[in-house]
């Protein structure tokens, strides 16, 4: 049912549809998502508008798994809400699962407004996504490479890339799910559509390797290899192989040139030789990463109900463990950190399951899972419960899955209201 706004003369009327505002306030959500130099950022504010109005617009279908997450995440929030009161910081604790319950709250709007409508709904958040990584990537570019010298300090730390992010891991990570969709584009739209993908993966790709991010960059590598593995396994026609051989051959030479190129600049090849090392120095003793996460599992060991959320940082360690599984039972206890992983697993077996199917919605499935599945491996190395994109990659694939279920039958027609 439309929205009739008489915004114009006397006689003029503009007709806006339930589904095409709803569409807006996502588009705009989504295209801001990776503008993030501070908190709370103006995709946080579009964000709450969409928790609000997708729903009492009526442009949201909730199934069976986004329903089953929320009561997961819910279960999460509640069991670190309640260990707060053990956190050596609670002002900063409660903050921390207050953003975290908003997070998965966008979640699973954004889910339910995908599976109402999914191919053209997960196209809208893909292509809107994408175009916020570019504008990222613009900047890093911009920073990096000092074309606008006085961009430098705010698009880089430490000499690596950021673009419009407050961490270099963080604005690496992002790019993976742009990076995957623009190689499913290569893999099976048009040659027009493939070769305007190439271009933009080329240039995700250099702002990725410019934000020596050894994470983003195995993530990357990840969420590549499953998608072209499936598409492997599950093709048939001589012409699947032949366009995946030249998509390869293609892809492969345009990162060996854009690498090689690179390693002409001192700068970028002394960094990159250091952060491909194994070895560094922050990572080994009993101070270092592996050493935190050491403690990070005695630690849970001995507290089923967890430490309280920051607590491992001030008390324990200098730092957070550096792995969001580990961080999950800290901060929520073993109840919360089981609930996180079998969210997370959850996730990744029915995305995964239903990428094997020949329908219409395989591609955006498999696009989706191998992202998620990308992140879900990185968390392993990092902190990554409020990165935006994790959510929003998330979201896809519970609004996807639930979109393949079929509806409950009702006993008379319903009437669309879109």
């Amino acid at each position: 049912m439309p929205i009739e706004a008489p915004l114009g003369p006397q006689h003029g009327q503009i007709v806006v549809g339930r589904g095409a505002l709803a569409g807006l306030m996502v588009a705009l959500a989504m295209a801001a998502s990776t503008i993030v130099l501070s908190e709370p950022a103006v995709a946080d504010v579009l964000m709450a508008g969409v928790i609000f109005a997708v729903p009492l617009l009526g442009a949201a279908r909730f199934g069976m798994l986004t329903t089953a997450n929320l009561a997961a995440w819910l279960v999460i929030v509640a069991l670190g809400i309640g260990g707060t009161w053990l956190s050596a910081t609670f002002d900063t604790a409660i903050k921390h699962q207050l953003v975290t319950l908003f997070l998965a709250l966008g979640s699973v709007v954004l889910a339910g407004y995908i599976a109402k409508d999914p191919l053209p709904r997960f196209n809208l958040v893909m292509w809107a996504y994408t175009l916020a990584c570019l504008v990222a990537t613009l900047a890093a570019l911009l920073g990096y490479f000092r074309l606008l010298p006085e961009a430098y300090d705010l698009f880089t730390s430490y000499g690596r890339a950021r673009g419009t992010f407050k961490d270099p891991n963080v604005f690496g990570a992002a790019l993976v799910p742009a990076i995957t969709f623009a190689a499913w584009i290569m893999l099976r739209e048009t040659a027009c559509r493939a070769l305007f993908a190439a271009g933009l993966a080329l240039l995700l790709a250099l702002g990725l390797l410019i934000s020596f991010s050894r994470g983003a960059w195995v993530s990357a590598i990840v969420a590549l290899v499953l998608m072209a593995w499936v598409l492997f396994v599950r093709s048939r026609r001589r012409s699947d192989f032949k366009r995946f051989g030249l998509v390869a051959l293609i892809g492969t030479a345009g990162v060996l040139i854009a690498f090689g190129a690179a390693m002409q600049i001192d700068e970028v090849r002394k960094l990159l030789e250091e952060r491909a090392s194994l070895d560094q120095s922050y990572d080994q003793g009993p101070e270092g990463r592996f050493g935190g996460q050491d403690k990070a599992r005695n630690l849970i060991l001995e507290n089923p109900l967890g430490i309280g959320t920051h607590t491992f940082r001030e008390v324990y360690h200098h730092e957070e463990p550096h792995n969001v599984y580990l961080s999950m039972f800290l901060n929520a206890g073993w109840i919360g950190g089981l609930a996180y992983v079998l969210s997370v697993a959850a996730t990744l077996f029915a995305g995964l399951k239903l990428s094997f199917r020949s329908s219409a919605l395989q591609g955006p499935l498999l696009v989706s899972t191998a992202a998620f599945a990308a992140m879900a491996f990185e968390g392993a190395i990092i902190d990554s419960d409020h990165w935006r994109h994790f959510f929003i990659v998330m979201a896809c694939v519970w609004g996807l899955v639930d979109a393949t279920a079929p509806r409950p039958r009702s006993g008379r027609r319903r009437r669309a209201t879109d």
